[in-house]
């Protein structure tokens, strides 16, 4: 019997169709289970004097950890608080680590301390505090929805119904030249909502010429964001904070952008996380995804193993430099393991399994750090976090999420004029194609040469931050040899690109100080 006295306090972290207060008293009036499947994007925490309750959405994007050990219970945002309020020494969840530095983030409910967890994505976890008892019920999202054929038009109807919910008065849009948000803008401007335009870069970009033209044709304001590598340094401790130390330093850049956008407070961000979940995100060969997937077992095992070998962030002969534990981690029998946990993950079938470890693994891990930094700033939002849009995409044949075709037919359907503008990696270097071309996936077909935003490699030979590692690979020596650290560096600074490895280190040395309570 749920209580109903005075005493409740409710917490709201990211963004639901109910306040706090309603909150509250649907919490009371009908129950926990009541709140675990709202419209939004959210983690609820309800607590009292006997006990407290955390509610996950179905994704899961809103991180909240916690930690349990006879009667103590502490829980919230960052580990590094609960570590402290707990007692706990710092120790190193090292297969949580091998996955942070060979896929960029973490799987399962880990965080980087073993004794610390994540609350899993679509849970209500209930801590008792009389008896000390911890119960958690999870609900896997996608298990949950309905097994149906779907169209592709239902989906663009339930990302329209959304774009138009959430959008709120005079909304900001991150426009990139890519899919998603092209997706987005054209959604808005069917329904009549005209967004200011942020994109990231330098007018050499290929976002930013493509986000231009479309910003003078559609006579919508945009701003172009330049990021420096001050930036980089000066708010990598709060980003490390506010990540859990599991936002690679080549990623921080989502943190900046929209902090330099000064987005007014409480006016919507639209930002295109979990677009991806409508294309095949990890194998978008056409028939060649189509042929692996009559033979998921070997085509999954041949996938991992190629993908985590490819680019390995410590080359085999330096990994007697590191711990022996995360040197484990990533030699050949750690990769061999750890490719067949990631199989494992994507339960045995390969495009769908696949596309299941995007929502269920990459999302709630890697993309939700992504959200963490934009929440800093701005009040993010995203319509393909609509539970009616994930049920359509997951029940459209895959045909339409190879080629990013849903895509390409949303936009049509919205705003045909949006097609006028070339696509990334595109075909047809003038406009974006209504179909992917056939083959589209190799080299020929992929005729519009694409110029980034970032700028590592270039960043990570300047002196200003070559000098800053140098003096504090010492804080990562139970990880790395500081001459090993020291070599690699030397290495990227005469030309052999380490970026990846650098970016590692750099997150691992602020993580570190973030530890130390470190404030420089």
């Amino acid at each position: 019997m749920l209580e109903t006295s005075p005493g409740f306090a409710v917490r709201l972290i990211g963004y639901c169709n109910l306040s706090e207060d309603e909150i509250l008293r649907r919490f009371q009036q009908e129950g926990v289970a009541s709140l675990r499947d709202l419209d939004g994007e959210y983690t609820i925490v309800v607590s009292s004097a006997s006990g407290c309750w955390i509610i996950t959405s179905p994704v899961g994007a809103m991180h909240y950890f916690y930690h349990h050990h006879g009667e103590r219970f502490h829980h919230g945002q960052q580990i590094a608080s609960i570590a402290r309020e707990a007692g706990l020494a710092w120790q190193w969840n090292w297969q949580a680590l091998g996955d942070l530095l060979q896929l960029e983030n973490l799987t399962g409910n880990a965080s980087l301390h073993p004794d610390i967890h994540k609350v899993p994505p679509g849970s209500v976890l209930h801590f008792h505090r009389p008896s000390g008892t911890l119960r958690l019920d999870s609900r896997v999202c996608l298990d949950e929805l309905p097994r149906r054929l779907s169209t592709a038009a239902e989906a663009v109807q339930a990302l329209n119904r959304s774009v138009r919910t959430w959008a709120g008065d005079a909304p900001f849009l991150s426009l990139s030249g890519g899919f998603d948000s092209r997706v987005i803008l054209a959604s808005m401007l069917r329904l009549g909502i005209r967004p200011h335009l942020v994109t990231m870069g330098t007018e050499a970009c290929s976002d930013v010429r493509v986000a231009r033209r479309i910003a003078a044709h559609f006579d919508l304001p945009h701003d172009l964001i330049r990021l420096e590598l001050d930036d980089l340094l000066r708010h990598g401790l709060t980003i490390s904070a506010l990540t859990n130390g599991t936002k690679t330093a080549w990623h921080w850049h989502t943190y900046v952008y929209p902090l330099k956008a000064a987005v007014p407070s409480g006016t919507t961000f639209y930002v295109g996380t979990l677009g991806e979940f409508a294309r095949s995100y990890y194998f978008d060969r056409g028939a060649l995804g189509m042929l692996a997937d009559r033979v998921p077992a070997f085509s999954l095992s041949r996938f991992w193993t190629l993908k985590l070998g490819r680019h390995p962030t410590f080359q085999e002969g330096e990994l007697g430099g590191l711990a022996p534990e995360l040197a484990r981690e990533l030699d050949a029998g750690g990769i061999r393991r750890r490719s067949a946990r990631l199989a494992a993950f994507c339960h045995h079938r390969f495009l769908r399994g696949l596309t299941r470890y995007y929502f269920e693994q990459r999302v709630p891990n890697f993309y939700a750090n992504g959200i963490a930094m934009y929440r800093a700033s701005s009040a993010w939002r995203s319509p393909f976090h609509s539970r009616a849009w994930i049920e359509a995409i997951w029940n459209l044949p895959e045909r339409w999420k190879l080629g990013s075709n849903w895509h390409r037919f949303a936009i049509a359907s919205n705003c045909p004029d949006l097609l006028e503008f070339p696509e990334e990696n595109g075909f047809d270097r003038r406009r974006m194609l209504r179909r992917a071309p056939p083959l589209y996936w190799t080299p020929p077909m992929r005729r519009s040469t694409y110029v980034t935003y970032d700028q590592s490699a270039t960043w990570y030979r300047e002196p200003l931050l070559q000098d800053f590692l140098h003096d504090h690979f010492s804080l990562i020596d139970d990880l790395v040899d500081p001459s090993l650290a020291a070599r690699i560096a030397a290495s990227h600074r005469s030309g052999v690109d380490r970026t990846r490895t650098l970016a590692h280190l750099l997150t691992l040395i602020r993580w570190k100080q973030v530890l130390a309570g470190s404030a420089t």
